[in-house]
């Protein structure tokens, strides 16, 4: 078996075109920051950007949940944490946190379904059969680490900000 990373982790940057009047980063590209976090997980499956290129099948967001606990400005870097939750022939769960790289604190978190498609008949199919065999590697070295409360919470107004 090929080394797992638990979490997977990326980093990025704060990009000027991200801030918004408020001067820091707009809610609209956390999701471009988390997509940049969870491409490590994505290529170690072998369904990255290259994988989409030949023109077989890609991975589609289907769901998204995300809570916006610190603000970043401009030119803060990013490190961003993938987990695998969990998945099936053809679905892909998993939760994320967005952290300031260089003061440590955690500014986001993001919790993802992916949906693997055709891009010839644009309707889901499954997966390959190498990226579920890494998926089930990946879900046995990820298995009981995410202990996160925000994993498949619902939203409503008893809703408390926390951290766990």
């Amino acid at each position: 078996m090929k080394f797992v990373p638990a979490p997977y982790t990326s980093y990025s940057v704060v990009k000027n075109d991200w801030i918004d009047d408020n001067g820091h980063m707009n809610s609209g590209y956390y999701p471009a920051a988390f997509d940049d976090g969870s491409c490590a997980m994505f290529d170690d499956l072998g369904l990255g950007w290259d994988y989409t290129t030949e023109g077989t099948g890609s991975i589609f967001i289907l769901s998204a949940s995300q809570d916006f606990l610190r603000e970043l400005l401009e030119s803060d870097r990013l490190r961003i944490t993938t987990w695998l939750v969990t998945y099936d022939k053809c679905r892909v769960h998993i939760f994320q946190e967005l952290y300031h790289a260089d003061q440590g604190y955690l500014a986001a978190r993001a919790e993802f379904m992916f949906v693997h498609v055709s891009l010839k008949t644009r309707k889901v199919m499954d997966m390959p059969d190498k990226a579920l065999h890494r998926l089930a590697e990946i879900q046995a070295a990820h298995e009981g680490l995410v202990s996160s409360t925000f994993v498949g919470r619902q939203i409503n107004l008893d809703w408390k900000s926390s951290n766990g």
